[in-house]
């Protein structure tokens, strides 16, 4: 099953599984509904190349010419990678926390705390971690938690810019 990320104005591009082309689709309608989206396209083709015409005609899910999209839709601007990194959380009076980051990308992070904790959404707190690279390279960011389940907590980076030092490393690394 493809994966379709949202693009500027909530549009994302399909294409023609038979010849390819591509065309925009407002998305927002199915954004009202909470986590996973998935959905069934079928594409209709005005003027392929491939002489399909629609797929009004085939089954639910079982396109006999093979011009349906299944898709899921990526709400997330951002590529996110599946990781297990060591690290800490850091709060105020310097008292860490040791985690494992379960996922990354450029905008924020994913990690399971191994200590019992008190976090709260919109809490500040400093992430330190290390990347499984050669240099194995540490990560020392401000986040905002978005998210917690006191095991699980979600974080957005507090600043991304792509001439600061972790983000370039962030960025690269995801790249990998």
């Amino acid at each position: 099953m493809k994966k379709l990320y949202l693009e500027d104005n909530n549009v994302v591009m399909v294409s023609c599984p038979q010849c390819k082309k591509s065309r925009e689709i407002d998305a927002t309608p199915f954004l009202k509904k909470e986590g996973l989206v998935t959905l069934t396209f079928r594409f209709k083709c005005n003027s392929c190349d491939c002489g399909h015409r629609d797929c009004s005609g085939c089954k639910e899910g079982d396109c006999s010419n093979g011009n349906t999209n299944i898709f899921t839709l990526e709400r997330r601007k951002f590529y996110r990678k599946k990781v297990n990194l060591s690290g800490s959380i850091i709060v105020e009076n310097d008292k860490r926390y040791s985690i494992l980051v379960l996922d990354l990308s450029r905008t924020g992070l994913r990690m399971k705390v191994l200590t019992p904790n008190t976090f709260q959404v919109d809490q500040n707190v400093l992430v330190e971690f290390f990347l499984d690279d050669a240099k194995e390279t540490q990560i020392l960011k401000q986040i905002v938690i978005r998210k917690t389940d006191k095991k699980v907590v979600d974080g957005e980076f507090l600043a991304t810019d792509r001439y600061d030092h972790n983000d370039k490393v962030i960025g690269f690394y995801l790249m990998k």
